[in-house]
């Protein structure tokens, strides 16, 4: 499961290379997954694949919040 974490985390922060952290990368990303699913709701599109995907990324937040966390205290020399 980490590694997994761990792998996506790099992953989105390669899709949002302007973020600070992955944490920020991801609710980025899921900001917009977010409104192209309401957009293809409102629009009559069957978004079944983007609505898996974004319940999967948010299944992970947390988990990258605690890598982000970490990685913080050890910048931080706490």
């Amino acid at each position: 499961m980490q590694l997994l974490t761990n792998m996506l985390a790099n992953i989105i922060m390669d899709v949002e290379p302007e973020a600070e952290n992955a944490y920020e990368a991801l609710d980025r990303y899921c900001s917009r997954l977010y409104k192209r699913i309401k957009w293809k709701d409102n629009a009559g599109i069957d978004y079944r694949s983007d609505l898996e995907l974004y319940l999967f990324l948010n299944g992970y937040k947390s988990k990258i919040v605690e890598i982000v966390h970490k990685q913080e205290i050890k910048e931080r020399g706490l």
